[in-house]
């Protein structure tokens, strides 16, 4: 359960770091310099550990989601690292494939959360079932295609076994509600910008 406990500070870290080097950006700091990157680095953490009332103010995000996905923060983590480094850790390519399969899981999964349907998907991402065959045909896929998205669900998978999140179910490793809604908005985006063209 410590393994959980401190993963759950790093989503909170990466999305503080992004924030930061938004307010960077747009103060005009560049952000490939040492010194910036490693001092928005440190102000991230300090952010995320400072105390509030016992508890890291990071922890205090799982009472908005108690479990935040592989994939999202395989994304924020990706941002991150192309802002600072100029590294592109997950390519267009692999985040549209996040984008697909992250709607894809949510359209299954959350209808029935929302009392739509008496169908219970989430049941599945107990133990092993058809979510496990199918999450580890469409990793193959991927691979197979060289699609960087594969990695992230080998991240998802391993996270899983690991016990990374405080979930003992692969549905909350492989998708959460803000990333169906940012999958939502990045594909809604790139439509748009296609019918601009």
């Amino acid at each position: 359960m410590v393994t959980a406990w401190a993963f759950s500070l790093v989503f909170p870290f990466l999305l503080t770091a992004v924030l930061l080097q938004a307010i960077a950006a747009a103060w005009g700091v560049n952000l490939k310099s040492r010194a910036p990157a490693l001092m928005l680095v440190l102000i991230a953490a300090c952010l995320v550990l400072v105390p509030v009332k016992g508890l890291p103010l990071g922890r205090w995000m799982i009472s908005f989601n108690a479990n935040f996905s592989i994939p999202l923060t395989a994304i924020l983590f990706s941002r991150v690292v192309d802002r600072f480094f100029g590294i592109r850790v997950l390519d267009e390519r692999a985040v549209s494939t996040c984008w697909f399969i992250s709607l894809t899981a949510g359209i299954v999964l959350y209808p029935m959360a929302l009392g739509l349907t008496r169908w219970d998907p989430y049941a599945a991402g107990w133990g092993f079932s058809w979510l496990f065959v199918i999450a580890f045909a469409v990793t193959v896929i991927l691979l197979a295609v060289k699609n960087r998205f594969g990695i992230v669900l080998i991240a998802a998978i391993l996270a899983y076994n690991l016990g990374f999140l405080e979930s003992t179910n692969l549905w909350d490793y492989l998708v959460d509600p803000f990333l169906a809604v940012t999958a939502c908005v990045g594909i809604g985006a790139k439509c748009r910008a296609r019918s601009a063209e």
